[in-house]
């Protein structure tokens, strides 16, 4: 992770059998929607660092937006994955972020990902969200974290 520009963290589609069996019967299929999520999680912790360390406050984002989202390949059970995602535009309250997930060379998806942050006022009610988020981030730098439902790990560079 580079604070303030880029993370790139692996992942494994190692999900419950259960999940293939009915995404799609006879063709198993991560969903889209478990790409994405897997990608917002490690957009919100590179953004969640990012603003922590330029305003010295936690500050708690969540996904409020997808756009352009492209799935150009099939991503079966235990695949390798590499998640991409960069910073484009940090402001006060949301930051935009380019990502791209890939198996070995290829890029199986890619989208824009919008996360807003939780008013502080807000955010003050809910301590042990906090407390996890911000727990997250200290594992993340050392890079120990794994998201559910996939296994999600900082590479190395």
């Amino acid at each position: 992770m580079n604070p303030g520009t880029n993370a790139i963290a692996l992942a494994s589609t190692n999900f419950p059998d259960a999940l293939f069996n009915d995404h799609f019967p006879g063709i198993p299929v991560t969903p889209g929607v478990l790409l994405i999520e897997m990608a917002a999680q490690l957009t919100g912790c590179l953004i969640a660092v990012t603003a922590s360390q330029r305003d010295q406050i936690l500050r708690l984002p969540f996904l409020s937006m997808v756009r352009e989202a492209k799935f150009r390949k099939f991503v079966g059970p235990n695949v390798q994955l590499r998640i991409e995602t960069e910073i484009e535009e940090l402001e006060a309250f949301s930051a935009i972020c380019r990502t791209r997930v890939l198996s070995e060379e290829d890029r199986v998806a890619s989208m824009t990902l919008m996360m807003t942050f939780l008013p502080e006022e807000e955010a003050a009610q809910y301590d042990r969200t906090l407390l996890v988020a911000h727990e997250q981030a200290e594992f993340l730098r050392l890079g120990l974290i794994g998201f559910p439902p996939g296994d999600v790990r900082v590479a190395a560079k």
